[in-house]
């Protein structure tokens, strides 16, 4: 098997047919997005064809690091490739606490590294009804990324402002509200929502609402365990829950660094 390589943007496709091998389908603009602020790690398939496998790593300053996209072709299964990925996945994250969303293939693999359950991820998708904006909310301006990016680092317990930066510049909408905030962006067919940062579960909901107003496309967020309130209440709204929630893991700590509780959003499933 070939060597683990780290990729360029010219390999987006590949890392597309890799998916399409495997029944996955993330839009081109997430994948840029994890380019730009990540690493894509691949091993090139021994027959020529594609890769064999690949993993995404996106390093938070010195205290965090989120994996995701690890991705084995079909027919490279049961080989070791994905122990293998992830190993060179913690060996990129050093000394940082990881933290990933695990599918129901991947878990085994992420267990045997030494993972830990810590919580959950429930993918919600639809069309949304019912978006009128409360006054407490407010779209945001430039003067407020500074201290977006302060509120961020506190409630991941990271520095995130490269990854925050490069979304709020493609950014569809970003709302703020006292202790709290919200990006919306587009990817593909979805309005995605993410990430959201709220202090309590009345103001989650003005943030997602006032998020969304607008949109011309369905809604896509994927929903942390911060307020379970909230997953009844999207639904009742039009979106869809995903069949089963999704567990998040983490490496090298008991829990992920920060104030998770008020971490309703991640920015991605495979970026945190």
């Amino acid at each position: 098997m070939s060597d683990i390589r780290l990729l360029g943007l010219d390999d987006l496709p590949l890392c597309q047919r890799l998916e399409s091998d495997r029944g996955w389908s993330t839009d081109e603009a997430k994948w840029r997005l994890m380019f730009e602020v990540g690493a894509v790690y691949a091993v090139d398939a021994a027959d020529g064809d594609g890769l064999a496998g690949c993993v995404v790593v996106t390093c938070y300053g010195d205290s965090l690091a989120g994996v995701g996209m690890m991705l084995v072709a079909d027919r490279y299964g049961r080989q070791g490739l994905g122990t293998r990925l992830m190993e060179h996945a913690l060996q990129v994250a050093g000394n940082r606490v990881v933290e990933l969303t695990a599918t129901r293939f991947g878990r085994p693999v992420y267990e045997r590294l030494g993972f830990r359950p810590v919580g959950s991820l429930t993918i919600t998708m639809g069309p949304m009804r019912g978006t009128a904006c409360s006054p407490r909310v407010r779209v945001a301006t430039p003067e407020d990324h500074a201290a977006l990016l302060k509120l961020d680092a506190e409630v991941t317990g990271a520095d995130r402002s490269k990854a925050l930066t490069g979304l709020l510049a493609r950014a569809e909408r970003t709302v703020v509200t006292d202790g709290g905030f919200a990006v919306a962006w587009t990817a593909g067919p979805h309005r995605v929502i993410g990430p959201v940062v709220s202090p309590s579960e009345e103001a989650a909901r003005e943030l997602i609402l006032a998020a969304v107003h607008g949109a011309d496309r369905d809604v896509r967020i994927d929903l942390l365990d911060a307020y379970p309130g909230l997953r009844p209440w999207l639904t009742k709204l039009g979106p869809v829950q995903g069949s089963a929630a999704l567990p998040t893991m983490v490496y090298g700590a008991h829990r992920p660094p920060g104030d998770r509780g008020r971490y309703v959003a991640p920015i991605l499933i495979s970026m945190g």
